[in-house]
């Protein structure tokens, strides 16, 4: 299977490379993306750039180009003297970036429904068929990554670029709450999860609103399937939740 980098903010971002060819500082990135991503690396440690300078064997000005990106997405934090340290999303927090990326993405495909041409509806087919080659040899990291674009790639056509960014962020941090909870095989197996391909048929058939509710349901299946801790397991509840009510109603805040 090739390899992949995900470019978060540029057009090509599922790129073939050669380890030769791409730039330290984001190889680095990618490597400890991975690692914060599944789980490897937690918010109970301090990550300083001189050891990691000594595990990648290279500069810390490298390290610190990596960290700064992966700051950006929210992924880690800088604390001065203390060092760099992974972030640990609230469930607070959890609930909120669900529900803006529920309202960004139902906004964004009512929109790019009227847009939507054939050839961007087999890309979009395209890029699940990665999708599911990485879920077939249960490559966490791999899915993750992809999808991430998909759904980038699927926002884009809705021509709202100033809020492209916050979806991406808002995504990867989804991804940071989700993707270390240990998966089942049966969860890789029959993912009770609404699949992309219910998404793509409905833009293909221009059915508006069956588009709008294939993502909506794909979007918070997903989050039930892989973080019940979170967001429970009533796919309904949580649906009825996110259509009617303000998260901090949700009995998350005290108030």
């Amino acid at each position: 299977m090739d390899e992949i980098v995900i470019a978060e903010n540029v057009p090509q971002a599922k790129t073939k490379v050669s380890k030769k060819r791409a730039r330290k500082s984001d190889a680095v990135y990618q490597d400890l993306k991975r690692k914060i991503l599944t789980g490897a690396l937690s918010a109970d440690s301090p990550i300083t750039e001189q050891s990691l300078a000594s595990d990648y064997a290279c500069s810390q000005s490298t390290i610190r180009e990596a960290l700064m990106l992966l700051q950006e997405y929210g992924l880690v934090v800088r604390r001065g003297y203390q060092g760099t340290f992974v972030t640990n999303p609230t469930p607070l927090e959890a609930k909120l970036m669900l529900k803006l990326r529920f309202d960004i993405e139902s906004t964004g495909i009512l929109e790019a429904a009227k847009l939507v041409t054939p050839k961007q509806i087999e890309e979009l087919r395209e890029l699940d068929r990665d999708f599911e080659e990485y879920r077939a040899v249960r490559d966490v990291f791999g899915c993750a990554e992809v999808d991430r674009y998909l759904h980038l790639k699927l926002f884009r056509i809705a021509q709202m670029p100033v809020l492209e960014p916050v979806l991406v962020r808002t995504t990867m941090m989804l991804q940071r709450v989700m993707l270390p909870t240990p998966r089942s095989e049966k969860a890789w197996s029959r993912p009770n999860v609404t699949p992309h391909k219910d998404i793509f048929d409905a833009l293909q058939a221009r059915n508006v609103q069956g588009a709008i509710n294939s993502l909506q349901a794909h979007i918070l299946s997903s989050a039930v399937l892989l973080a019940p801790h979170f967001y429970g397991s009533d796919l309904g509840r949580l649906k009825n939740e996110y259509d009617h009510e303000p998260v901090q109603a949700l009995g998350l805040t005290g108030f």
